[in-house]
This record gives C-alpha cells, sequence and structure tokens, in this order.
C-alpha cells in the first residue's frame, strides 16, 4: 500500500491551466443515490438505485492569481466545448492515477479578501457525465519533435485485451509550433508491445487546449502509448501535455 499527501499533487489542470501552484484543497466525490420504493402493506422497506450518478468536485481552495483565473475561461464563464479536468493525485509519473472529467460545469467561483491576509478563490464544480480514474498515459512534461513513448509503454495488466472501450483525456499546456502546422496527438495501444497501432486520434492542435475522447475503437490492448506527430515539421517544436487513458469497467 502506498500512502499518498499534497506533495504527491502532480497536477491540477482545467483545461490547458495547472491550478496546482496556487491550489491547497480539492475534494472530488461520486454518489449513487439510493431511493426508497417502499409500497403500501409492505412489511419490511425496499430500495433501489436509478443509475444516475452524481459527480462532483468541490472544497477547492486557493490564493487568486489574475493570469491564472482571467486567462481560464473556465473559471469564470463558460465558453462552448468540452472542459477537461485532470487531477494526478499520485504524482505526475507514467502508469500513476489520475481523476479526470470531460464536461466540467461552472458551478461557483468566490474570491474572498481579509485584511492581512492574500487573496484567496474557492471555485466548485459539477461533472456532467462520467469522472474516472485513469491511467497516465504521458506525464505533464516537455517534448520535442515527433516521438512516441514505445520504449517505455504502460502495462494495463489484465484491464487491458478487452473489448469494452474507454475514455482518453489530453491536455496541451504549452505549444510552440516553430512553423509547423499542428500537432496531432496519438494514443497507441499493442498486444505484445511490439507492433503498435493507432488508438485515438485527438483533435489537432494548433494552440495550447484539452480533450475528452470517447474510444472508437472498443478493443484496448495491454499496452499503452502516446504519440506526438507536427504536421509540417519545421525547426524543433516543443509541447507540454499529458495523456491519460480509463479502460470501461466490462461489468
Amino acid at each position: 500500500m502506498t500512502i499518498y499527501d499534497s506533495k504527491d499533487i502532480g497536477y491540477l489542470l482545467a483545461g490547458p491551466w495547472n491550478l496546482a501552484g496556487i491550489s491547497s484543497k480539492l475534494e472530488v466525490g461520486t454518489a449513487n443515490p439510493v431511493t426508497e420504493t417502499t409500497g403500501f402493506g409492505a412489511t419490511a422497506a425496499t430500495f433501489a438505485q436509478p443509475g444516475v450518478k452524481r459527480h462532483e468536485i468541490t472544497g477547492h481552495e486557493s490564493w487568486y492569481d489574475d493570469a491564472l483565473y482571467t486567462t481560464a475561461s473556465e473559471m469564470v464563464a463558460l465558453t462552448a466545448g468540452e472542459h477537461v479536468l485532470m487531477l494526478a493525485h499520485e504524482g505526475n509519473a507514467q502508469a500513476k492515477k489520475a481523476y479526470c472529467a470531460g464536461g466540467i460545469l461552472y458551478g461557483g467561483f468566490q474570491t474572498i479578501m481579509t485584511v492581512a491576509d492574500l487573496h484567496r478563490a474557492a471555485l466548485e464544480l459539477a461533472v456532467s457525465g462520467v469522472l474516472d480514474e485513469a491511467t497516465i498515459v504521458a506525464a505533464l512534461t516537455s517534448r520535442a519533435g515527433d516521438l512516441t513513448t514505445e520504449a517505455t509503454y504502460v502495462d494495463l495488466g489484465t484491464t487491458g485485451g478487452g473489448t469494452t472501450g474507454g475514455n482518453a483525456y489530453l491536455a496541451c499546456t504549452a505549444l510552440a509550433l516553430t512553423g509547423s502546422t499542428n500537432l496531432i496527438v496519438t494514443l497507441e495501444d499493442s498486444a505484445n508491445h511490439v507492433a503498435w497501432a493507432d488508438h485515438t486520434v485527438f483533435t489537432a492542435l494548433t494552440a495550447v487546449g484539452a480533450e475528452k475522447k470517447v474510444a472508437t475503437d472498443m478493443t484496448v490492448n495491454q499496452y499503452l502509448a502516446y504519440k506526438q506527430a507536427f504536421t509540417g515539421l519545421a525547426g524543433t517544436p516543443t509541447c507540454t501535455a499529458t495523456l491519460a487513458f480509463k479502460v470501461n469497467d466490462p461489468h
């Protein structure tokens, strides 16, 4: 058993913005409510689950930072599109777990000003859809040029090799194209970590951003890798990104 504490938080990404450096608390919760279904004349209570889970990200506390909270439109006013959240609660490392969600709905934001204290901020979010504890395929770090991580693959073990599909999450926090047209990030999979194939291809990036992709290929092989390719490669382009994947529960 590994015991984790606050120093193990690798990143807290709201879209492409990393809030880990200004955050001091975050609560992630999932509830599957139970409804009483006892009818008249019954001698014992009965219950049923409606099957709709409630996912919440609450209790967020931080120091107010105008660069992050003003730039990150997710924090103050939602715009159209996917609003991905990724929390690396076990550390910023390949094969570690991260809480990931797409469809983040803005719940509430407060700025708290107190005498003799730093300006603080409080944020509450509700998740529309699924909150996954995904596996980090590529840690958040800078990578240059075209490359893959096939040589340092992630082994899903018994959760791989299934036919249930999954959810893939990508966040790019810095991108320098140096004349290239765009960046295409792909999740690769393999049954033997020798022969690799493209599994999930993300939308081409021309700037920082984040995206959740529901895997269209239902077969998820045991080994996963990250691939980045710059269209019209020019100079030495760089990208700072992280990729995580959650295999669907076959049950």
